[in-house]
């Protein structure tokens, strides 16, 4: 009941506005680059995809409804640039949602869209971000999970308030953020059959000074299961010459499938366990581009890399870029260690 009054009062209070000018934007980013990687002594090189950001298009629109309401959209397809494949396995897997948006009362979304530690928290804690393949901070940090989807959150209701002196908050909820073996990604009747997620989160972000506390909680119609739980928290200062970084997450009550980035390389095999992580890195512009260089590390899941990366603007909306990560990561699987190094150099065009 106190739900149902909650999402009323919301779509309330952003109703009653004329009819004004609206807008639709294609937008997009294509990237590719020559990889090289050696995973346990093995070698694998070519031509890929998305080594510093993943390659997408989309279209984001709105329409001025007056008194300041906003109705928006956003539609966004994911792809490979080396071989023209789909990502995600859908026609809009990155994003598709419609909602509305009010300077002075926030932003309402309905759809898919990702969860806040994935929106907020990757690139305050680690300044390699989403972004640089096994660079990136999920290769330690749970955010991106398959235990939470892939950061991705299917059949949801998101709210962002208004930012208050740098402060934003963030709250959300799914009837179903993923695919699960019983339902697949149709809500089953009675909500106990799907992967119902809450997520909760608080950014700041003012003048040099950047912070992020996000939380999300999983629970699962599997029988046997607990709730997923992870937290992830975020710092970071610019200084102006550079820009320092730091992150702590721990997800609880993890499974055999969370596997922090390393697909068929890594699983903890324990239920029921934690998983704590921590980075820390810098970066600082260089020329016309910017440098980058991070530590971090996963306990229970055994992973533990370096990295650094340069990226070189040729433009205000194309640039090089290069970068090297070496993660010791653990095989439960063959309970041994092993090495996963990474070569990267590409080119990337925004549109």
């Amino acid at each position: 009941m106190k739900k149902t009054l909650l999402a009323t009062a919301l779509l309330a209070g952003f109703a009653g506005a004329a009819h004004a000018q609206s807008s639709v934007t294609l937008y997009g980013l294509v990237d590719a680059g020559f990889d090289y990687r050696k995973v346990d002594g093995q070698t694998v090189k070519g031509i890929d995809s998305g080594l510093m950001s993943q390659s997408r298009f989309g279209m984001r629109g709105s329409e001025d409804l007056g008194n300041g309401l906003k109705a928006i959209f956003t539609l966004e397809n994911g792809f490979t640039v080396d071989d023209g494949q789909q990502t995600h396995g859908r026609l809009f897997g990155r994003y598709a949602f419609v909602g509305l948006e009010s300077n002075s009362m926030g932003r309402l979304t309905l759809g898919r869209t990702t969860n806040l530690a994935f929106m907020w928290a990757a690139g305050i804690a680690n300044p390699f971000g989403l972004n640089f393949s096994t660079a990136s901070v999920g290769s330690t940090f749970a955010y991106n999970d398959a235990v939470m989807g892939g950061g991705r959150v299917n059949n949801s209701v998101y709210y962002y308030s208004p930012s208050f002196y740098g402060i934003q908050a963030g709250v959300g909820y799914s009837f179903n953020a993923f695919a699960n073996p019983t339902t697949g990604e149709q809500e089953a009747p009675e909500s106990g059959r799907n992967n119902r997620m809450v997520d909760l989160g608080l950014k700041y972000d003012n003048g040099p000074i950047k912070g992020v506390l996000t939380y999300q909680q999983v629970e699962s119609p599997l029988p046997g299961t607990r709730p997923f739980r992870n937290i992830t928290l975020g710092a970071s200062y610019d200084f102006g010459v550079a820009a320092i970084h730091a992150g702590y997450a721990r997800a609880k009550n993890i499974t055999p499938a969370f596997l922090n980035g390393y697909n068929n390389v890594v699983a903890t095999g324990g239920q029921f366990s934690s998983d704590n992580a921590y980075t820390i890195g810098a970066s600082a512009p260089l020329g016309p581009g910017k440098l980058y260089a991070a530590w971090q590390k996963a306990t229970k899941s055994k992973v533990d890399g370096w990295a650094v990366g340069y990226t070189y603007d040729l433009s205000k909306r194309t640039n090089l870029y290069a970068f090297f990560a070496d993660n010791d990561v653990h095989n439960f699987d063959q309970n041994r260690d092993m090495t996963y190094r990474q070569l990267g150099i590409g080119l990337q065009h925004r549109f």
